[in-house]
């Protein structure tokens, strides 16, 4: 039997997965004993307050700090980790991200191993963030990546299921909903979607009654609108400026507009790839236009936090291990390594975070201009039919 080299190992799925099983126990168990769990609690929690008949929504500041903002059916998916002692329960969640995320790199089409090692690599930091602060931002990332998979593979069915479902974690999810605009299926497609959101909005209705789910639909609505009046300025607990480009704008130039106007500016844009119908056979420019779907959810967020950055990250490692290389986008990637990844890290003493990091949301800025520059791609590029993805 053929000893498999070194070179095998390295460059194949198992890496991924051991490494990301390590980091899911590791950080489960970090968390338990650095007592960092407060999300953790507003999500399991809430599971126990929708079969109490309590406001799911509401302030509870005996239990965990902060408020549960997504919709009641998410609830139910945390049932399990409720029954679960606290330090299983961590380290079952983080592995449930790492799940998510593993699927996604390796759903990822006609990418080498190594290419989808690399990709894994430079989200790799940022992903370990995002569960050491019990995010589930790393789900919904890989819940758009997976939908493409589907989509590619003409089961719109399956692919209706994970936008639907990580929209139901976080709204900006839908967003990837528009790339059914490149494949056939558009009426099936449009009744998965109609499936899946009946029925995991109406799975409470196994712990409450009709009456019920519909007053907590009703607060969160309300929630989620109060948080939109706010626009620029978060919920009232965020004072930092957001790492969007509304936030960019305002603390850089002072520019002093609505961020509804920006998002609709940014919706023209991310949908004027759409009009390039000769490049929908183009794998490379899918690549291109799901990469600006994804990293747009994020930096065009008026409330984005940096823990939402792991979604952004993840688009633009996509982006770049399908991009042809060159001077510029190494830049853009080493750009997005230093102020997006580590910049929230130790490696970057305090003071200059403080000053400078956190005031001019700097980590914010590479991942904006990587966004900026796939739209020139996607409209100045040269995209061949034939082409084939590889980790050039």
């Amino acid at each position: 039997m053929k000893k498999p080299s070194l070179k095998g190992i390295f460059s194949s799925k198992r890496t991924i997965a051991i490494i990301l099983i390590i980091a899911g126990i590791v950080v489960g168990i970090q968390s338990e004993a650095v007592k960092s769990f407060n999300n953790y609690l507003i999500f399991t929690r809430a599971f126990d307050h929708l079969i109490h008949w309590e406001d799911l929504y509401g302030y509870y500041p005996a239990e965990h700090k902060d408020l549960y903002l997504y919709t009641p059916g998410f609830s139910i998916f945390m049932a399990p980790f409720e029954a679960m002692p606290l330090w299983l329960g961590l380290i079952c969640w983080s592995l449930l991200s790492c799940a998510f995320f593993y699927a996604a790199i390796i759903s990822l089409p006609q990418l080498s191993h190594s290419g989808k090692l690399f990709l894994f690599f430079i989200v790799l930091i940022e992903f370990i963030t995002c569960i050491q602060n019990n995010q589930t931002n790393a789900i919904i990332g890989s819940c758009m990546v997976l939908s493409f998979f589907f989509l590619e593979n003409q089961k719109v069915f399956w692919a209706a299921f994970f936008i639907v479902f990580g929209s139901s974690i976080k709204v900006f999810g839908l967003a990837a909903a528009v790339l059914i605009l490149f494949y056939p299926g558009k009426g099936k497609f449009i009744l998965s979607m109609l499936f899946w959101t009946v029925f995991l909005g109406i799975l409470p209705l196994l712990f409450v009654p009709v009456k019920q789910l519909i007053w907590q639909y009703t607060n969160w609505i309300e929630g989620i609108l109060s948080i939109h009046k706010s626009m620029d300025h978060g919920v009232p607990h965020n004072y930092h400026p957001p790492l969007s480009v509304m936030g960019w704008l305002k603390t850089w130039f002072n520019v002093q507009i609505s961020g509804g106007y920006f998002q609709a500016a940014g919706i023209v844009v991310l949908m004027l790839a759409f009009l390039r119908t000769k490049l929908y056979h183009s794998l490379r420019f899918r690549y291109f236009v799901l990469s600006s779907v994804i990293i747009f959810t994020v930096i065009f967020n008026h409330i984005a936090e940096s823990p939402t950055f792991v979604i952004a990250v993840f688009g633009a490692a996509i982006w770049f291990v399908a991009e042809k290389k060159n001077l510029l986008t190494w830049a853009l990637l080493i750009l997005m390594l230093v102020f997006t990844v580590l910049s929230p890290t130790d490696i970057f003493p305090k003071s200059i975070r403080e000053e400078y990091v956190i005031p001019y949301v700097l980590k914010a800025v590479p991942c904006i201009l990587i966004w900026f520059y796939i739209q020139f791609r996607i409209w100045f590029g040269r995209f061949s039919n034939q082409e084939m993805i590889n980790d050039q």
